[in-house]
């Protein structure tokens, strides 16, 4: 098992604790010195009052700060949790992606989602409604674009001919150009994994979240090892070879450290899930969405204690 690290990145409201250039170097060489295989940061660059009011949070822009991670170490790898593509014209994305994955020498997981949130699909001027499209759409263009040949290509709010987009990212034997990995529990996003990626990112839905994240349910381990399987269907039926790199944490074991934690529980679901095929752990250490007040030396003792818990 794989464990990715997450950066509180997201509590601007300390922002000189966990948002400086200086504060997310120390934490990314730390989780890469103990052994995290990655980091990962979140995406919401125009979050309504609504979502802040109800466990919501903000971030700094991904593709910045995992520059910042990319600049201080060497062999982390870098990962987008989830980066909404839809919101962005997707020539940029492309170029946004290929440069931090060459400045990163290929370290650059590019995990994306469709996205809930149509407040913030309002405010980036998108088209909320068909957001699942517009994925597929944005991906397409961007994989035509990462092959450095002239591309020409018509979406709702652009009009491109002849364009060429270049550097290239650093090519993969058998993976896209940077690995795509997919967010979202619907049959769209298993069939958007075995089309344009190379992972999944699935999300735990406990009391009825599915609904205010728009997917399919996903409440047990029962109903993830289902979703797994048929993954597996549409991943074979596109003819992909190996396995799909699968991210996931622990959901009902409690957060690391928090009341409600529980270490046995949390082992043995580790255990259970790379039996049924996950590959990575996401590691949420700080309270994302709620008040978080320790310091990043604090933050940083959690990140030692728990690479010693799980024997990373």
């Amino acid at each position: 098992m794989r464990y990715i690290l997450g950066l509180p990145t997201d509590h601007v409201e300390s922002i000189d604790q966990f948002g400086t250039s200086h504060a997310i170097a120390e934490m990314a060489t730390t989780a890469e010195k103990l052994g995290y295989s990655g980091v990962f940061v979140t995406d919401h660059p125009a979050p309504p009052q609504s979502f802040l009011d109800t466990g919501g949070h903000h971030t700094l822009d991904p593709m910045i700060t995992l520059a910042a991670v990319a600049t201080a170490t060497t062999k982390i790898q870098l990962l987008t949790n989830l980066y909404i593509v839809a919101y962005r014209n997707p020539f940029l994305v492309a170029k946004m992606v290929a440069s931090l994955d060459n400045l990163s020498f290929g370290r650059l997981i590019l995990g994306v989602g469709a996205g809930y949130l149509k407040e913030e699909f309002q405010a980036a001027g998108v088209d909320y409604q068909n957001r699942g499209q517009l994925l597929n759409d944005h991906l397409e263009v961007m994989k035509q674009a990462w092959t450095g040949n002239p591309i020409s290509s018509k979406g709702q709010n652009f009009e491109a001919n002849e364009i060429i987009s270049l550097p290239t990212p650093i090519q993969r034997t058998g993976a896209s150009s940077p690995p795509i990995w997919v967010g979202g529990n619907s049959k769209n996003a298993l069939e958007r994994v075995a089309r344009f990626g190379e992972g999944w990112i699935p999300m735990a839905t406990p009391k009825g979240i599915e609904k205010f994240v728009k997917t399919t349910a996903i409440t047990d381990m029962a109903a993830l090892a289902k979703r797994i399987n048929d993954l597996m269907e549409v991943w074979e039926r596109y003819g992909k070879k190996g396995k799909p790199c699968i991210s996931i944490e622990p959901w009902d074991a409690g957060r690391f450290g928090s009341e409600k934690w529980d270490s046995q529980k949390y082992l043995e679901r580790v255990e259970e899930l790379s039996e049924i095929g996950v590959t990575h752990i996401p590691v949420m250490l700080s309270s994302i969405g709620r008040e978080y007040e320790a310091t990043r030396s604090e933050f940083l003792e959690s990140v030692n204690e728990y690479a010693q818990f799980v024997s990373i």
